[in-house]
C-alpha cells in the first residue's frame, strides 16, 4: 500500500501540534539532565519523547489506512503504545551503573521512562496533561533538590581526605561522585601532594551511606589513601 496524500492531508496539521508538543516536552525534560550531565540527556530525553509520540501518530495512520477495508484484518493499534511501553526498558536499563556495590543513573532512568509516558500521552491526544505532567516532573526533579540535601545534611559531619591522580578524567570522575552524594562543590579543596591531589571535602554520614560513598570512590582508578576525621 502507497502513501495515501488524503489520509495524510487530513491527519498532518494534528500531528505537527503533537510533534511540536512533543519536542517541547522534550525539551524541557532533557534540559534538567543536561544541566546535571547525566548520561540521557537534551538529545536523548527529546528523541525518546517524540519517538513516541510518532509511533502513537503511526498507530492512528494504521486504524484510518485500515478503517472500512473487509479484506483486511483489524489491528489492535494500542499494542504499539505496549510496545513502547517494553522497549524503552531497555533504554532505562543502559542508564543504570553499577559500579563498586553502588548503583547509579536510577533517577534518569526513571526520567526517560516518565519521557516515553509524556509522549505516549501527546500522541493520543492529550498534550495539555502531558505539558502538565512534565512540568510536575520538573518540580519534582529541581524543587526537591533542596528538601533531600536538607535530609542528607541531617547525618554526622565527617572532613574526608583522598589522593586522586593528576588526570583530568579521573578527577571529574571523583567530583561527580561526591555531588551525586550531596557535597557541596564549596566543601571540596584540592591541592598537590607528591605528583597526585590531594582532595579533601566535608560529608554528612547517613545510615549506611559513607560506605557506598567509599565503593564508589574505590571503583575510580588511582584513587587511593582515605583518611576521615569526624566533626
Amino acid at each position: 500500500m502507497i502513501e495515501d496524500l488524503t489520509v495524510l492531508g487530513d491527519i498532518l496539521p494534528e500531528a505537527a501540534i503533537k510533534v511540536a508538543f512533543a519536542l517541547l516536552c522534550g525539551f524541557l525534560l532533557g534540559s534538567e539532565r543536561e544541566v546535571k550531565d547525566k548520561p540521557a540527556g537534551l538529545r536523548t530525553i527529546t528523541l525518546i519523547t517524540i519517538g513516541a509520540t510518532l509511533f502513537m501518530i503511526v498507530s492512528d495512520l494504521i486504524a484510518l489506512m485500515t478503517e472500512g477495508s473487509a479484506d483486511i484484518t483489524r489491528v489492535d493499534a494500542s499494542r504499539i503504545a505496549a510496545q513502547v511501553v517494553t522497549g524503552i526498558g531497555f533504554l532505562g536499563a543502559g542508564a543504570i551503573i553499577q559500579s563498586g556495590g553502588a548503583i547509579r543513573g536510577l533517577t534518569t532512568a526513571a526520567a526517560i521512562w516518565v519521557a516515553a509516558g509524556v509522549g505516549l500521552c501527546i500522541g493520543v491526544g492529550f498534550p495539555l496533561l502531558a505539558t502538565g505532567i512534565t512540568l510536575v516532573v520538573l518540580m519534582v526533579l529541581t524543587a526537591l533538590e533542596p528538601f533531600r540535601s536538607w535530609l542528607a545534611r541531617r547525618g554526622r559531619r565527617e572532613e574526608l581526605s583522598i589522593l586522586v591522580p593528576d588526570d583530568a578524567l579521573a578527577l571529574r570522575r571523583v567530583q561527580n561522585i561526591l555531588i551525586d552524594n550531596d557535597v557541596s562543590e564549596h566543601d571540596i579543596h584540592l591541592r598537590p601532594a607528591n605528583g597526585h591531589l590531594e582532595l579533601q571535602f566535608a560529608y554528612r554520614a547517613r545510615r549506611g551511606g559513607k560506605q557506598h560513598l567509599l565503593d564508589e570512590l574505590a571503583a575510580v582508578s588511582g584513587v587511593r589513601g582515605v583518611s576521615t576525621s569526624v566533626s
